[in-house]
């Protein structure tokens, strides 16, 4: 891997990438800051944590006519916090180059008074949320006519929340030579008619191929075994030393309960959720990097795209529908030189999501608690086997002596022999899908049980 100084960006650039001692530059920065050097439209397949911000911050920023105040270059986000984060990352190299214009115009904020901020002067980058952009431009307050540049920051999450019509409607309105980019975790079949109508011939780059299996962090598995998720959470926490643990729920309706559940045991613990304010969303994350908190409860969606460092552990309530969700969690921590470890809370319902992500190169490590409830690991092979209920030997000739006497006085037919297999064999397999139904009915007892005590009830 080469040195930022390979890539011949302007002095002020490396300058300051020497004082944020970013030395030499990730697998996606390398293949994507020639590219976009170039003003070429590039398709980029990268996960969170992987540097692909400063892959097309830096490029831009090489690129600006500093001597233009008019808006060169959009980069829309999906959410307001990673709006800001990249706000941030850009602001930083003003200092190195004062002539710098940048702003950052997200949904919460007083429109208004955007408006009337464009009116006075148009920055030469804007970072703005997609709803906002729309609103922003039928307001005739942005002015494109010099616009050469449009990012598109986490792709996928732009079209799972349903903004990417706010984006196709502004890219319909811009000039065919502006060069859009984008950057996503994953292209679902469904985005594909929106990057053909707006990208030609793009450049391809897909860097998730190495970073899915980053050797740097251990994916534990811990059963459930049918118990509450919340008792099993504790009895995780009270196992490992974090200095600062993601906690991964799959719904919001999820998070009030495990929050309490935490912070009745005494840990230090927040939320982070859709659902809060923007205003009260932006003051936790930032306590957050201040490290008040040791554990962070959150979704999927709050924590997409914000930059956290030294998370040192990522736990999964439960493995999440869409299992690319999975590899941004545990992506959350492993990063640079750091090692980091992600636990999946699981029963045998999820085997089949376990199985499917091993296929993508991920290993897991089977854990339990042993008779000194001390986590060790075994053998994973294990709890893999599909429970087949097995008839017993009695039974089966029970089976097969009424069914002769039965048949006795029958006149017998060619092929008769194999027509007995056949039947006797479907009549031991009648009976292992009654000892299934039994079993199921016993789990769902049990379930039900449980169901009538609260849902973080002590023993």
């Amino acid at each position: 891997m080469g040195q930022f100084s390979n890539f011949g960006l302007k002095k002020f650039l490396n300058d300051g990438l020497i004082d944020l001692k970013f030395l030499e530059p990730t697998l996606v920065q390398e293949q994507v800051i020639p590219l976009l050097q170039k003003h070429q439209n590039v398709i980029c397949l990268a996960n969170t944590g992987t540097g692909k911000s400063h892959s097309f911050i830096l490029p831009i920023l090489n690129n600006l006519d500093y001597q233009l105040n008019r808006i060169q270059s959009v980069i829309v986000t999906p959410t307001r916090e990673l709006a800001k984060q990249i706000y941030d990352n850009i602001r930083f190299f003003k200092t190195y180059q004062p002539e710098l214009q940048v702003g950052c115009f997200i949904g919460g904020e007083d429109i208004k008074r955007q408006i009337e901020q464009l009116g006075k002067s148009q920055p030469q980058i804007i970072v703005v949320t997609p709803t906002r952009l729309k609103d922003l431009f039928l307001a005739d307050a942005l002015n494109f006519g010099k616009l050469s540049s449009f990012i598109i920051d986490e792709c996928d999450m732009i079209f799972d929340l349903g903004f990417i019509d706010d984006v196709d409607y502004i890219l319909s309105k811009v000039n065919n030579n502006v060069k859009v980019s984008v950057f996503s975790a994953t292209i679902a079949e469904s985005l594909k008619p929106f990057l053909l109508k707006y990208l030609k011939n793009p450049h391809f780059i897909d860097v998730n191929k190495t970073t899915v299996t980053n050797q740097n962090i251990e994916h534990v598995l811990i059963p459930t075994k049918h118990q509450d998720r919340g008792k099993v959470l504790l009895k995780v926490l009270a196992a490992i030393n974090p200095y600062l643990c993601l906690i991964f729920v799959n719904r919001r309706e999820e998070i009030p309960g495990y929050f309490d559940l935490l912070r009745e045991n005494g840990y230090s613990v927040c939320q982070l959720h859709a659902g809060l304010e923007p205003r009260l969303r932006t003051q936790m994350v930032k306590r957050i990097k201040n490290l008040e908190f040791k554990y962070v409860i959150a979704t999927d969606v709050a924590a997409r795209g914000i930059d956290l460092d030294g998370v040192s552990h990522v736990i999964s309530i439960d493995l999440p529908n869409n299992l690319e969700y999975y590899i941004h969690r545990s992506g959350r921590t492993g990063r640079g030189q750091y090692t980091g470890k992600s636990y999946v809370l699981y029963d045998t319902k999820n085997l089949s999501f376990v199985k499917q992500l091993e296929q993508w190169g991920i290993t897991f490590e089977y854990q339990k608690w042993n008779s000194n409830n001390e986590l060790v690991t075994v053998n994973l092979e294990a709890p893999r086997k599909k429970y087949q209920p097995q008839t017993t030997t009695n039974e089966v000739n029970k089976i097969i002596n009424r069914y002769k006497t039965k048949n006795n006085n029958k006149k017998i037919k060619p092929g008769y022999k194999k027509k007995r297999k056949e039947e006797i064999d479907n009549l031991t397999k009648q009976i292992r899908r009654e000892h299934i139904k039994n079993s199921i009915k016993k789990i769902k007892k049990e379930k039900a049980k449980e169901r009538g005590k609260k849902l973080f009830d002590k023993e």
